[in-house]
C-alpha cells in the first residue's frame, strides 16, 4: 500500500489515504509514520499520539511521608544488581 519509503516514513498520496484510510490509520497505531502527499508535495503527516507525561512528584512525596529519608525494608538494589552479575 504505502507507495514511496523515505527513510523510515512511508508516503503515500491522497487518494490512497482517501481510501486505505483504516489500513493506514491500524500502521499508525503500530508506530509507523505516514506523510501524505498530493502532486508529490506534502500535505500531512500521520503520526501515533505522544506518550502521556507521568508526574511523579506526588507518589514520591507521599512515600517520603511515608518512610521519610529512611531507606526502605529489604536489599537494595544495588545489591541485587552485583548480586546477579555474578
Amino acid at each position: 500500500m504505502p507507495e514511496r519509503i523515505l527513510g523510515q516514513m512511508k508516503t503515500v498520496t491522497l487518494h490512497t489515504a482517501r481510501t486505505k484510510l483504516d489500513s493506514l490509520l491500524r500502521m499508525v497505531a503500530a508506530g509507523e509514520e505516514i506523510q501524505i502527499v498530493e502532486k508529490r508535495k506534502p500535505v500531512a503527516r500521520l503520526v501515533p499520539p505522544a506518550a502521556p507525561q507521568v508526574d511523579w512528584s506526588e507518589t514520591f512525596a507521599r512515600l517520603e511521608d511515608v518512610w521519610g529519608r529512611k531507606p526502605l525494608p529489604g536489599t537494595p538494589g544495588s545489591q541485587l544488581v552485583s548480586e546477579g552479575r555474578r
